[in-house]
């Protein structure tokens, strides 16, 4: 039962963008859906489970919300551009090296030369796994790589999703008494995004990504309840696994044209960024 609860987090988050797609809504519905989604999600928690709110885990636990749907506006603006098994791992990636190098130099978790050189292992990794991820052949576009705005897009919703992750390891907010605020700020700004929206949400559209959300907030939850049962060091690196149910299931789901070396290179990228991340997992012992 444990290693179920434990690979529910890398079910939900690695579907959750490529049931966004599905959708067929625009990003800002997207985000409406998802968020509203993750709020009523939370009430029914809170309503089962009610946790005190203290005022300062709160106003954290909101901002990282508010980070949480800068980020995933960006996101779901970049699968319009390119295709979910692109954009993901670089945005993982990145934020993936961002809240490490965070918790090495800013939380000093990193202490002894062992640490630095897995930890530099690890980056080395990721960031070795976003390259092998994103060769296109000719079936693809050709190799010039991604168009300088969208790397741009991508590493600013990277950057967003970093924020919204080590805000919360800042002030040493945690455990369930997250959920609720955070939903708040990530319901909120969307609110606030479509104030500056051209043109009307489609409800059918929007209504539509509220199983988006609730299908992140089953993520989340579980993700909590994962790191009681097995520890940090264990769970993380199985969530950590959506990026390649999202990375396959989008080319399956949609149908993307992978020439063999393309599939090579891709399922390589994976391969050697999840070794990254299974080195993280041995920092977090």
């Amino acid at each position: 039962m444990n290693a179920i609860i434990a690979f529910i987090p890398a079910l939900g988050w690695g579907f959750m963008p490529i049931l966004a797609n599905l959708t067929k809504g625009t990003p800002r519905e997207q985000l409406t859906g998802t968020a509203a989604g993750a709020v009523l999600f939370a009430l029914c928690l809170y309503w089962y489970s009610p946790v005190p709110l203290q005022t300062t885990a709160f106003i954290v636990s909101f901002i990282s919300g508010v980070c949480w749907s800068a980020g995933q506006l960006l996101q779901f603006q970049a699968f319009q551009k390119v295709s979910v098994s692109t954009a993901i791992p670089v945005i993982c990636g990145l934020q993936l090296t961002g809240t490490t190098l965070f918790a090495a130099f800013i939380l000093g978790e990193w202490k002894t030369g062992y640490q630095y050189g897995v930890g530099l292992t690890a980056l080395v990794c990721i960031l070795s796994g976003i390259i092998l991820t994103n060769y296109r052949g000719k079936s693809g576009g050709g190799t010039g790589g991604l168009p300088v705005q969208m790397v741009v897009m991508l590493a600013c919703s990277g950057l967003a999703l970093t924020l919204y992750v080590i805000i919360n390891q800042i002030f040493d907010v945690s455990g369930l008494s997250v959920i609720l605020p955070q939903s708040l700020g990530m319901f909120g700004t969307a609110l606030l995004i479509n104030l500056k929206g051209e043109r009307p949400l489609r409800r059918v559209h929007t209504v539509r990504n509220l199983s988006t959300g609730l299908v992140w907030s089953v993520a989340n939850l579980a993700l909590f309840i994962s790191n009681g049962l097995i520890g940090v060091a264990a769970s993380f690196p199985i969530s950590q696994a959506s990026i390649a149910i999202s990375c396959v299931g989008s080319i399956l789901i949609f149908r993307e044209r992978k020439s063999p070396r393309e599939w090579g290179s891709l399922l390589t990228g994976i391969v050697v960024m999840m070794a990254g991340v299974g080195l993280i997992g041995l920092l977090k012992m």
